[in-house]
């Protein structure tokens, strides 16, 4: 009784701490350190960026110790309820939020610590769970929380072990931030405070690594050095010597030589023979700091070809080197094929790693147009070569790439033995002066690349041939008459030289464009090509000069191309960038294309603000006049959709609303002003969204009138007691559209106002052109405007110059007449039908 947990007294408390501290507190506390173990032991410390303070948590990596962490809570849990009256309760509770916290069950885990913090009459243990709190909300992204933990704990008065692990949390949470002048302070606040078991190489070592970020060589040299002194863990011990070597400070020629001695004896030294990669890739960031790129690049290659087993480093080698190549040198085809090999090997929790996939992709796609350049422009230079020409140089191609490829193997063949023998050396230590066969290990390598170049084969005559006769097979096979020719004397498996290469010509042959349909693609792909290089040299490579120069290529060798207007645009816009002259740029954009989005933007710089508010104004027009077209309130309709064209300017919405005005002409007017008002609209906005679903409304109408005019056949309806139009049929092409139509327009104002007769303009076909009246409500009143229209010669041929047609139709006629363009056809039925009453 006088151990219960219940009471108070010395004997009580005495037996409750000692149990609780070496038992299930002591167990908890164990199962964290195992946990913590597990942490660090499966982090990559990727020493080319600055390393993490912590590593990261996921819960894929907490799967593999949630039975410590269950432990842990259980053992701790014991503590708290038969030890309640010990001073170990609280810190039981600060090992549940860890374990909680390390599980990534993060908002248990704030809880738990916010329960210490506000239960505990222990400060020491209210600040612990404090602290621990501020990194699990730094890990938990709720950075605003954090920021109101680490200001509270300014304000108080913390002991050694909470001050030292509060400036720790504290520049965890600025390293997440990036901010990395807030994050050296803390460190630097720390590191007298570190103990061995703080891991403070590791945090001298991160504090020499963001000085060196930051342009403080000297202190970054301190640092490191410390880490040395701190007897660290030999990898780490490695870096900081090889950081130390970038941070000296160069003052003089022989400076650099030392600089360059260190580095070179890092590489003798056998104890640095996994890091060779590491330490040609840090040769190579000191070369480019002193602008050798040549230099760089080569130790570069060499540590591509030392990264064996460390495919984080090749792909960081591989990586500089296609930056290299892409933003020093310019060589882009290069660039891509480093960036190609970067993206195969980097581990895909590289920082920035998508930034890099997408640079990779650009690369690729400009790549792409600059061979599709060059191939098509080289097809259509041997197009227009004689057969013989064209042969003769595809066969020295052929040979110029097989001397290459075999000129490649041959290098690598010598790579290998290279390779194979600095091997033997390495591991056997025998010189290039003893006797191949005197060393057995030589033997063996050589043997194992014996195998991996011919496989296993037997040790007899022809060894080199995979299918062999027994000679009894090769006597039966000689008795045989039908023997192969010298020229059939081939292997098996293997193909006739002569045949492969009269294959590839002919392949190669069969890409030249010699029709004019095949010329004609190929141009339109080298067209395709200058116009997304210019593009991907502005907006993705932002190379304006080079973007200039593709753009005006196009522009020479396609003056028609459908992309000029944008083009135009681009052009201006670079060349004001670049200080240049534009006026020829605006002017050809205002005059040739007055109506596209580019023109507008040059003619008004805020047109793209303006539009946007233009734009919700139309669609609120649009959405009421579209209501009243559903209720086939046809003339409300358009009395708003008017209204809102003429208030505001035009937007890329417009075309819409000049759509639903069709629509109802296509319900209340004649079918062919219904397509003809489509056909128009294409041609003013070509590049609309809408185009597409236009040219399908067109079609379709068409599609409904051949229909109908089968049906009918091409005999002209006998049936009058219906509308009529007066036609006025002329050649088109002599621009009397303009002239014709203000003659009629005036005619009907001046004659027949209260009728409110509609003039309106029709193509025919390629040479004919209609102006139509319409419409008249039966076929005496259609007469009567006919002879008056013509007796008081409106339209006069004499004065146009030109042969003009006028006659009155009824509506199901002029379907007909329209659909079948025979004017005579018509002129004879209107003779028979009208001449009468005239």
């Amino acid at each position: 009784m006088s151990c219960s947990a219940e009471r108070k007294n010395i004997l009580s408390k005495t037996y409750h701490n000692t149990t609780a501290r070496y038992n299930a507190y002591f167990y908890a506390k164990e199962n964290i350190r195992e946990i913590e173990k597990i942490i660090n032991d499966s982090y990559d410390n990727d020493y080319n960026n600055i390393l993490d303070i912590y590593p990261e948590i996921d819960s894929v990596l907490a799967k593999t110790y949630e039975d410590k962490v269950e432990e842990c809570i259980k053992k701790a849990s014991i503590a708290i309820q038969r030890h309640k009256n010990s001073k170990w309760v609280d810190d039981s509770y600060i090992l549940i939020g860890l374990a909680r916290f390390y599980d990534t069950d993060y908002v248990n885990a704030i809880e738990t610590f916010k329960y210490v913090n506000t239960k505990s009459e222990d400060p020491d243990a209210r600040h612990r769970g404090l602290v621990h709190l501020l990194r699990t909300f730094t890990d938990y992204t709720e950075y605003n929380n954090a920021t109101s933990v680490s200001d509270y704990l300014k304000k108080e008065k913390l002991n050694k072990s909470n001050q030292k692990l509060l400036y720790i949390n504290r520049a965890h949470y600025y390293q997440v931030q990036e901010d990395y002048d807030n994050m050296v302070q803390n460190l630097v606040k720390a590191a007298p405070l570190l103990k061995k078991k703080d891991g403070k190489g590791r945090i001298y070592f991160i504090i020499g690594q963001v000085y060196q970020m930051l342009g403080f060589d000297a202190e970054a040299f301190n640092y490191y050095k410390r880490c040395i002194a701190s007897n660290p863990e030999y990898e780490l011990d490695f870096h900081a010597r090889l950081y130390m070597a970038q941070v000296t400070e160069l003052g003089k020629s022989s400076d650099l030589k030392s600089a360059r001695k260190l580095f070179k004896r890092l590489l003798k030294d056998k104890k640095n023979k996994e890091f060779k990669d590491k330490i040609y890739y840090e040769m190579a960031s000191f070369e480019m700091r002193q602008n050798n790129l040549n230099d760089a690049i080569k130790y570069l290659k060499e540590s591509v070809k030392a990264s064996t087993n460390n495919n984080r480093q090749k792909g960081q080698s591989y990586l500089k080197l296609g930056e290299i190549h892409y933003d020093s040198l310019r060589k882009y085809e290069l660039a891509k094929a480093y960036y190609d090999s970067t993206i195969t090997v980097l581990p895909k929790d590289y920082q920035n790693y998508e930034q890099i996939k997408e640079r990779q992709g650009v690369l690729a796609d400009f790549v792409k147009q600059l061979n599709t350049i060059h191939l098509q422009d080289s097809l259509l230079a041997l197009s227009e070569k004689d057969s013989i020409s064209i042969r003769k140089q595809i066969d020295e191609y052929i040979a110029a790439e097989a001397e290459k490829k075999k000129q490649e193997e041959e290098k690598e063949r010598k790579r290998i033995r290279r390779n194979t023998f600095n091997q033997l050396q390495d591991n056997t230590g025998f010189s290039s002066t003893s006797w191949y066969f005197d060393n057995p290990s030589a033997i063996a390598m050589g043997q194992t690349e014996f195998k991996r170049v011919w496989g296993d084969r037997a040790l007899e005559d022809n060894w080199r041939r995979y299918n062999k006769e027994s000679e009894q097979d090769f006597e039966e096979v000689k008795n045989n008459t039908n023997l192969p020719t010298d020229k059939e004397d081939v292997e098996v498996g293997e193909e006739n030289p002569e045949t492969v290469l009269t294959a590839q010509a002919e392949k190669m042959y069969s890409q030249i464009p010699f029709s004019s349909e095949a010329k004609k693609r190929a141009l339109t792909q080298i067209e395709e090509a200058y116009y997304n290089l210019g593009n991907i040299y502005y907006f993705k490579l932002h190379e304006e000069q080079n973007a200039s120069s593709s753009f005006e290529t196009l522009l020479q060798r396609f003056p028609d191309t459908e992309n000029e207007p944008e083009v135009l645009y681009y052009l201006y816009l670079i060349n004001k960038n670049l200080g240049r002259d534009t006026e020829k740029y605006k002017r050809r954009l205002l005059s040739q294309y007055p109506n596209t989005t580019y023109a507008k933007l040059l003619a008004n710089p805020n047109y793209t603000e303006e539009s946007t508010a233009a734009n919700e104004q139309l669609k609120k027009a649009y959405k009421n006049a579209y209501e009243l077209y559903l209720n086939k309130q046809y003339q409300e309709a358009i009395g708003i959709l008017n209204q809102a064209m003429n208030n505001y300017q035009e937007t890329v919405f417009t075309p819409r609303l000049k759509l639903l005005k069709i629509l109802i002409t296509g319900k209340t007017e004649d079918i062919n002003l219904y397509q003809y008002q489509l056909t128009e609209l294409i041609k003013e906005h070509p590049d609309s969204d809408i185009t597409p679903y236009v040219k399908e409304l067109l079609a379709a109408s068409e599609n409904f009138l051949k229909k109908q005019r089968r049906l009918l056949g091409t005999e002209f309806v006998k049936y009058f007691n219906q509308e009529h139009y007066l036609v006025v049929v002329y050649d088109a092409g002599k621009g009397l559209t303009d002239q014709i139509y203000p003659l009629i327009e005036a005619y009907n104002d001046a004659n027949f106002q209260e009728k409110k007769l509609k003039t309106s303009n029709l193509i025919l076909n390629e040479n004919q052109s209609i102006t139509m009246v319409s419409s008249f409500e039966d076929k005496q009143s259609a007469v009567s405007y006919f002879q008056k229209f013509v007796s008081e010669d409106v339209i006069s041929e004499k004065t146009q110059n030109s042969k003009i047609y006028k006659f009155v139709i009824t509506k199901d006629n002029f379907n007909i007449f329209y659909q079948s363009k025979d004017l005579e056809a018509y002129i004879r039925f209107f003779d028979k039908n009208y001449k009468n009453e005239l």
